[in-house]
């Protein structure tokens, strides 16, 4: 077999093996690029193809977009050689549009809509292929399932669900949304949630954020009991969840936790403008209340909510709130 970064040589040496991977197969001149981090541009592509965002292939160490060496330790000698591939000369190949996919830490849109335009059993037979061969690479998989195969892919991840390891819930969360009947994938993602603790719950609790449903707020009620710490994932999952006035004013009247995701919430809902300081995930959905109610009346419930819980993190809340839904009116 031939070395798996340059294609050249043969296979030297296996080495560089995390825990439940698989090894860098390499010929010995690209043994020592990799340790000394001085790949050349498609030396790095064709390795990150297989192995993922390793530590070798960090992105300290390599520009995702050119694979050019940034830290290299030695002299990255015929760079020029070994250019990093260019999407428009391949974008019909199938295999090699997989491949840029996985070497891309975010998955460029374009990317995606030239993958859609496979069959789809053609590309989810790819995606199994380049696990089999090395499951480092499955959260890129099972993403790429979920954003291009659809369910197309059910039965394939529902097998990789049920052979999942520890600490792979959010590898899987999107593409159990998307490749999965919703009842099927909404029911296994919450059972998932609610076999752990309460602090495993508020820390995964964004698993569910692909649903994008209000069967998630009903959810969020059923297990509003184990919420003890109420950060701010619980107020961007229900802003991503066809939130409502009219649910936001029933959760201030039951009060805490309720009342506080309610309040995050509304913030979200109401943010105009860029979003600063929000998670990419709220800038691209740029939440709103489905019900849109008038600005005066969120206004004067909410200062009516402080008669009752007015400690700072709900005075900051409820003056944002407000200041967001006068400035979208003028």
């Amino acid at each position: 077999m031939k070395c798996e970064s340059c294609n050249i040589k043969e296979i030297e040496v296996e080495d560089l093996a995390d825990e439940g991977q698989n090894p860098f197969r390499l010929c010995l001149s690209c043994q020592n690029r990799l340790l000394n981090k001085a790949l050349r541009p498609l030396e790095f592509f064709n390795l990150t193809a297989i192995h993922g965002h390793t530590y070798y292939l960090h992105d300290d160490f390599y520009n995702y977009d050119t694979g050019e060496a940034t830290q290299s330790d030695i002299e990255v000698i015929d760079a020029e050689k070994f250019p990093f591939p260019d999407i428009e000369q391949f974008k019909d190949d199938l295999n090699r549009l997989i491949d840029f996919s996985f070497v891309q830490y975010f998955t460029n849109a374009f990317v995606i809509t030239e993958l859609q335009k496979f069959d789809k059993l053609e590309v989810l037979k790819r995606l199994k292929e380049k696990v089999d061969y090395n499951r480092a690479i499955n959260y890129k998989a099972y993403e790429i399932a979920g954003k291009v195969v659809g369910k197309t892919a059910e039965e394939w991840i529902k097998k990789e669900w049920a052979n999942r390891r520890e600490n792979e819930l959010q590898l899987f969360a999107e593409p159990i949304a998307k490749c999965v009947d919703f009842d099927d994938a909404f029911k296994i993602l919450k059972t998932e949630l609610e076999s752990g603790d309460d602090k495993f719950l508020t820390e995964n609790v964004s698993a569910l954020l692909y649903f994008q449903s209000d069967k998630t707020l009903d959810w969020i009620e059923e297990v509003s009991e184990r919420i003890k710490n109420i950060s701010s994932s619980w107020g961007q999952l229900a802003a991503s969840s066809q939130f409502t006035w009219e649910r936001a004013n029933n959760w201030l009247t039951i009060g805490r936790p309720l009342s506080l995701i309610a309040l995050d919430s509304l913030i979200y809902c109401t943010t105009n403008g860029k979003r600063l300081n929000q998670s990419l995930w709220l800038r691209k959905l740029n939440p709103r209340l489905v019900d849109n109610p008038r600005p005066e009346v969120i206004a004067n419930r909410l200062r009516n909510y402080l008669t009752v819980d007015s400690v700072p993190r709900t005075k900051n809340a409820v003056e944002t709130i407000i200041e967001n839904v006068f400035e979208a009116t003028e």
